[in-house]
Parts: C-alpha cells; sequence; structure tokens
C-alpha cells in the first residue's frame, strides 16, 4: 500500500472510530444538548457514512469489498421502483427513506480497507474498545436505575417522561442510547465481539497481554451482564443468548475439543457471576423478571412465540386495507422511521393517522409494499448466505471458531433486526459483514504465505 493509500486508511479508520462513538453515545449527547444540536447529533453518523463514500470512492478495493462495494450500487438500482413512488408523496422523504436503507451498507465496504491483513492488531484494537464501552455503558445504566423517573438523565431525547416503559417498579433504562432497543441491539453485538476476544487464538495473545486480558475479560463480562439484564428487555438477553448459543454451536462444527475445554469455563464462570450479581444487586434484574415473568397473558415461551410470529404475520391485519398501489409499493420509503417526521410534513401525517408498525417486516410492506419486502429480504438472505459461505471455507480452526460468533449475530441481526428503519442496528450489521471479511482476508494471507514458506523449503531441499 503506497504513502496516499496508507494515509486514506488511516482517515476512514478514524471516520470508524468517530461513527462508533456517535452510535453508542448519541442518546447521551442529544440529552446533554439543546435540541437544535441534537437533531444535528441525530444525523451525524449519516455524514460520517457520506464522507465514507466520497473516501472509498479514492481507494483501490480489491476482493470481497470490490465485490461488495458492486452489489451496493446493484442494489441501489433495485430500489428504484419505491423511490420513485415516494417522489410523489415527498421528494425529501425519498432521499431519506434510501438512506434508511442503502447508506449504510458503506461500513462493510470500509472496515476491510481501514484493518488490511498486516492490521490486524489495529483490528483487535478496535474490537476491544467496543467491548470496553460496555464499561461506561453499564455505569450510566446503574446510575438510570437507582435515579428517579423524572431525572433529566431517564428522560427520553426528546425531554418526555419514560414511565410507562416501567417494569417491577424500576425504569426500561437506555443507558447512553436514544432506546432501549439501541442499547440492546449494541449488548448483542458486544456479547459476539467479547465471545470473539475469549476465543481468540492463543499465537495472537502473548506475553504481557495474557494477564490483560483476563482483567479485559473480567470487567467487560460483569458489565455485559450487569447490562444485559439491567435493561430489562428481552431482545437485549434472548439476544445476547441466541448470539452465544448459536455462536457455539458453529463454533462446535469446526473445533468440538475447542469448545469443551475453554466453553465449559467460559458457562462456569458466566453462571457464578450471574448468580453473585443476582444475590448482590436484585434490583438491577426487577424489571427484567417483572417482563419475563408469567402472566395472564401466557408463559414467557408463549408469548415469545407470538412476537416472532408477529414479526412476519402482523402487516396481514392492515395491507389490505391499503390501495393497490400501496399493497404493491408501499406509501413512501422510511416513512415509519424514526426521525422521518421531522423533516417530511407527509411522514407527520402518516403517522398520526396510523397506529404505526411494529417490527421490521410489517414496516418494510408498510413502506415499500410487497416489491420491497421480496427484494430486500432476499437481499438479506443474501448476508446471510455470504457470511455462512466464508465461515464454510474457513480452514483454520481457530479463526473458524472467532467467525462462528460473528456468524450467529449476522444471522439474528439480519433476520429480525430493525436495519430498515434503525439506523444504528444497520450499522452495526455492516460493522459485523465487515469484520467477516477483514478475518476471511487475514486468513487468506496467512494460506498464502504457508504455501510460500512449503515452497520455498521443497525448493531448499
Amino acid at each position: 500500500m503506497d504513502n496516499q493509500q496508507e494515509k486514506l486508511r488511516v482517515y476512514i479508520k478514524k471516520l470508524l472510530y468517530v461513527l462508533v462513538f456517535v452510535l453508542i453515545f448519541e442518546g447521551l449527547m442529544r440529552k446533554m444538548l439543546p435540541s437544535a444540536l441534537g437533531l444535528l447529533v441525530f444525523f451525524l453518523k449519516d455524514i460520517l457514512c457520506i464522507m465514507g463514500i466520497f473516501s472509498i470512492s479514492k481507494a483501490k478495493l480489491n476482493g470481497l469489498a470490490l465485490k461488495l462495494f458492486k452489489n451496493w450500487k446493484t442494489v441501489m438500482m433495485i430500489f428504484i421502483p419505491p423511490a420513485v413512488f415516494t417522489v410523489f408523496h415527498d421528494p425529501i422523504l425519498s432521499v431519506f427513506g434510501l438512506k434508511q436503507y442503502l447508506l449504510y451498507m458503506i461500513v462493510g465496504v470500509l472496515m476491510p480497507f481501514a484493518f488490511p491483513p498486516d492490521k490486524m492488531d489495529e483490528f483487535k484494537k478496535f474490537v476491544i474498545c467496543i467491548c470496553l464501552a460496555l464499561i461506561p455503558t453499564t455505569a450510566v445504566a446503574v446510575l438510570q436505575n437507582s435515579l428517579p423517573a423524572s431525572h433529566w438523565l431517564n428522560l427520553s431525547v426528546d425531554g418526555g417522561s419514560l414511565e410507562g416503559f416501567s417494569a417491577g417498579g424500576r425504569l426500561r433504562v437506555s443507558s447512553t442510547f436514544s432506546f432501549t432497543g439501541q442499547y440492546s441491539w449494541f449488548l448483542n453485538m458486544a456479547c459476539s465481539f467479547l465471545a470473539m476476544s475469549f476465543f481468540w487464538p492463543k499465537e495472537e495473545v502473548k506475553g504481557k497481554a495474557k494477564n490483560w486480558q483476563i482483567i479485559y475479560l473480567a470487567a467487560t463480562g460483569i458489565s455485559l451482564l450487569i447490562g444485559t439484564f439491567i435493561t430489562g428487555g428481552r431482545s437485549a438477553v434472548l439476544g445476547c443468548g441466541v448470539c452465544l448459543v448459536m455462536g457455539l454451536a458453529f463454533a462446535a462444527i469446526k473445533s468440538p475439543g475447542q469448545i469443551v475445554s475453554k466453553g465449559l469455563i467460559g458457562i462456569a464462570v458466566f453462571t457464578v457471576l450471574l448468580g453473585g450479581i443476582r444475590a448482590a444487586k436484585p434490583e438491577f434484574f426487577a424489571a427484567y423478571d417483572e417482563r419475563s415473568s408469567d402472566n395472564d397473558s401466557g408463559t414467557q415461551s408463549a408469548e415469545m412465540k407470538d412476537r416472532v410470529q408477529g414479526n412476519f404475520l402482523n402487516w396481514t391485519n392492515w395491507v389490505f386495507d391499503q390501495d393497490i398501489v400501496a399493497i404493491m409499493f408501499g406509501n413512501g420509503l422510511g416513512v415509519m422511521s424514526n426521525g422521518s417526521e421531522k423533516i417530511s410534513q407527509y411522514a407527520y401525517d402518516l403517522k398520526f393517522e396510523e397506529t404505526g408498525t411494529e417490527s421490521d417486516f410489517d414496516t418494510t410492506i408498510y413502506e415499500g409494499g410487497i416489491y420491497l419486502a421480496i427484494v430486500w429480504y432476499a437481499f438479506r438472505l443474501w448476508m446471510i448466505i455470504f457470511c455462512l459461505g466464508i465461515w464454510q471455507k474457513s480452514r483454520r480452526k481457530d479463526w473458524s471458531v472467532v467467525l462462528s460468533f460473528l456468524l450467529s449475530y449476522v444471522i439474528l441481526n439480519a433476520s429480525i433486526g430493525a436495519v430498515g428503519k434503525n439506523p444504528p442496528v444497520n450499522i452495526w450489521l455492516w460493522l459485523a459483514i465487515g469484520s467477516v471479511l477483514i478475518i476471511k482476508n487475514y486468513n487468506d494471507q496467512q494460506d498464502k504465505e504457508l504455501k510460500k514458506s512449503a515452497t520455498q523449503s521443497v525448493v531448499a531441499v
């Protein structure tokens, strides 16, 4: 990589760090700043991604990063029909809607360029920084848990009361994020990254780094446990559970011996820590226990089953009340996304007329009709197959285990995450996919070096 490309790489790496910082602390910044500046913070992640597009256009891309960049442009063409229909409602909303769905894919392209194979140490630091963010976010969540609902830290980013979201006498805290849901998806992502850190290949952790790794895993692991349950959200608890169980299942296929040895240790430590924290601080679990306990509506498992089914079937309750054009091409891209009412009078009016949409799937159909639902979910299925193919072809057991936890997060997020209406969730998904590409590129380089070394040995003999 020449000097100019190296400078560009460093710039893009810094851009990604700032983007992650904004994702994690956006809610806290918006609460502390005047509403006008808060709105700027709301769109700051979009500005950073646009800066990323201009930057990556100057980069010399190759391999899967180049393929991803080309696929991104192809997907833009597929979005033309619903975008055109949205223009008739509101041209500004059309641009906003395209941004909601497509802008953040650029993060998946930026990642492997910012962290090429010879900069794996820098990627490890990036992962560690995201995991270390568990400590301050958990600290804020604990503080929120101890403060009254009327305190400014417990209010919404618009200054409204969130007492309606309490359970068991405790608020469902959002920590430094704008919403509890955004906090939950960060915890899911951090859970996968932390599992990666736990199973990081031994040869990559040397000397004093081993001692620091134990302290790092303990501090971030305890923070993850507290943060996951103190949210009171089942999407945090069940999401982290799915990431771990699915990741362990994939890892066991590739390296059963390593999973049995290290996995059992991890499960034992997790169980002890969870019991200890619950005994010492039961108030951290009050909201979750209340929301997860059986009630008149049925057991938790039955409720979760209904929620999963509803995620894909709720749209049938209202879609046939729409006209044929809305059924086929929707009511406007981005119309149900957070913030659309601030830039579009059409979206503002529609949100007052309609009851709104809950899941990502019914949001997709409402905004882009059956056409968008088919192409958007086909694209999300491609994301899963794309990462699954990389994991399947990975020949090194140690790195396959690391990939397994990224794959589990990609499957979870691409399947049920609100990536069409929630930009932070979308960005976390592409950060995970970009991380898959980084590890894939690193493995490929190692394989080449091993083959080269073997060839030179043969020639020497």
